[in-house]
């Protein structure tokens, strides 16, 4: 009898035929994998008894996958006679089902590991306190003295920094955060996956995107019962789950111990009390962090370890961020015979609205201009029109703190064109923050906490409103916002409306190159498609009449 196991996995990075050959290694059953785009398929022939008892081992072995989408298995008529070939594997599988059975089983060579790559022949670990190395282990005994002071330390609101394959960090219990000079870059680490929704407002889907193999982040809003506590000085956080063997070992202990979560935060930020080192030298590894959608769409925010090194040399071609993005979609998505636009907005790059086809290939179509000064700003919005000159003295009258602190903020000769650098200058415009730097988060967070389901239509307008190539409209942009202001609409109504009225804009920019360029896919780039929200908003207005294509093994934003 043949059986055909058939996969849909969107990485080309090998894992998914690595583990299907380890299994069938393991079991010594003949076998074959083929792949086909992101169609792998496992062949097994075998007896009927055999094939159930391999195809029950095969389920129970195969970790969840940001990558790994659908399955399905039928009898297949005959056995491929075709080579196979399984492409190499450079990334460290240490959270598959077998594997974390093993680290915990005290029969297994395994047990208490600290790094799935370390050799208890040739490899130690230690640790340090206050210079001083007290403790050296190489065995499951004393690793368990190692974690068992690690523990006590942590329990007693201690810190200690540990080596991962993505760099060094400090932990500490959750209540010391307060010791971090910020909390950029730092993430929270649940003790388990069962605490999660204790502190974060997060949905069954990104919970067990939390759990797979790959080990990612996503960005939480703090819920309400936890806030109370002010125990972090931020409402959104980074949650990851403990992404190497040594994290992972603490954190069952601490759960048992009644500590829930931990920060983990770059040993640049604060000394530790207490210090593991390694002689082992770690593969280095840039961990992922994704949003994913209502519709269980998953979007690759940060982290290139688990794209194809194909696809990773290919980007270095571009020199200009947005047309690496747009190529590495079409790339993926196998476009360059398609015509496409791609909506590239970026945090920390320059936007540009493009569109591709094989006759004209890349286009620039649409930029963001910014105003050099809120001066200039206010200048240009009265000189607009004399209802916008009225618009701007009502303004000064009605908010003359908001209009004086907004002259006295200095917009950088360096700042990104693009929409989210538009949104830094509205939150100065509007009042909503003086801090410009941190301007775009609090206008996307004042959106993300909106509850409701409409906000107020801003203009997203081009400058020369038919034409297929012309910049942005900032004007009547932020003209808009600041009448709605004055009408007394609340900030987060005000910020919500642009974040859902950027989604209509891009709606409606998608119709006007379908009817006009004839395009047939579109795609969307860049870091703010990171934010889960307005990205939701995105797929509401453009799936019904467009396909749309994000990255399925590189991240939205490549150079970060």
């Amino acid at each position: 009898m043949i059986l055909a196991f058939e996969f849909t996995y969107l990485a080309h990075n090998g894992v998914l035929e690595n583990l299907l050959k380890q299994s069938c290694l393991e079991s010594g059953i003949k076998h074959l994998i083929t792949r086909e785009d992101t169609r792998v398929i496992l062949y097994v022939e075998e007896s009927e008894e055999r094939l159930g008892a391999f195809a029950d081992v095969l389920s129970a072995s195969l970790p969840l996958s940001l990558f790994f989408k659908s399955s399905s298995v039928y009898v297949a008529e005959s056995f491929p006679t075709q080579d196979e070939s399984i492409p190499l594997l450079n990334i460290p599988l240490a959270f598959t089902p077998k594997k974390i059975t093993s680290i915990e089983t005290q029969s297994s060579p395994l047990y208490l590991l600290p790094y799935s790559e370390f050799n208890v022949a040739s490899d130690t670990l230690s640790l340090f306190k206050e210079g001083e190395k007290i403790l050296e282990a190489s065995s499951s005994e004393s690793f368990e003295d190692i974690y068992a002071l690690l523990t006590t330390a942590l329990c007693e609101g201690k810190t200690v920094q540990v080596k991962t394959a993505s760099g060094l960090f400090v932990l500490g219990r959750i209540e010391k955060s307060k010791l971090l000079p910020s909390m950029k870059n730092v993430e929270v680490l649940p003790t388990d996956l069962s605490v999660v929704e204790r502190m974060v407002v997060i949905r069954e889907n990104e919970i067990k995107a939390l759990a797979t193999l790959e080990r990612p982040s996503i960005r939480c809003k703090v819920n309400a019962m936890f806030a109370q506590k002010e125990i972090l000085p931020t409402s959104r956080v980074l949650v990851r789950l403990a992404d190497e063997w040594l994290v992972y070992h603490l954190c069952r202990r601490l759960f048992n111990q009644g500590v829930l979560f931990l920060f983990k935060a770059p040993a640049t930020l604060l000394k530790a009390d207490m210090c593991v080192l390694t002689s082992l030298n770690l593969p280095v590894v840039e961990p992922l962090q994704v949003s994913v959608l209502e519709n269980g769409e998953i979007v690759l925010v940060k982290g290139k370890s688990y794209a194809s090194k194909t696809l990773l040399e290919n980007t270095k071609k571009f020199e200009e961020p947005s047309h690496g993005a747009f190529a590495s979609i079409m790339q993926e998505h196998h476009l360059f015979d398609a015509k496409s636009s791609c909506f590239y907005l970026s945090k920390f790059y320059d936007d540009k609205l493009m569109n591709y086809s094989s006759e004209h290939g890349m286009l620039n179509l649409t930029s963001v201009p910014l105003p050099s000064s809120f001066e200039a700003l206010f200048e240009q919005i009265a000189q607009n029109s004399e209802s916008s000159a009225r618009l701007i003295e009502n303004y000064k009258n009605t908010y003359p703190e908001i209009y004086a602190q907004a002259l006295h903020v200095k917009i950088p000769e360096t700042l990104p064109k693009s929409v989210y650098s538009l949104w830094k200058i509205i939150a100065v415009v509007l009042g909503f923050t003086s801090d410009f730097d941190n301007g775009a988060e609090v206008l996307i967070e004042l959106a993300e906490d909106f509850g409701g389901q409409k906000g107020p239509r801003m203009d997203y307008f081009l400058q020369k409103e038919d034409a297929l190539i012309s910049d942005m409209n900032y004007i009547k942009l932020i003209r808009s916002g600041m009448s709605f202001k004055l009408a007394g609409t609340d900030d987060a109504t005000l910020s919500f409306g642009y974040v859902q009225s950027l989604a209509h804009f891009i709606s409606d920019m998608s119709d006007y190159y379908k009817e006009n360029l004839l395009n047939e896919k579109i795609a969307l780039a860049g870091s703010l498609f990171g934010f889960r929200r307005f990205t939701e908003m995105v797929y509401k207005n453009l799936k019904p009449n467009h396909p749309i294509c994000l990255n399925r093994e590189l991240p939205i934003e490549l150079n970060v």
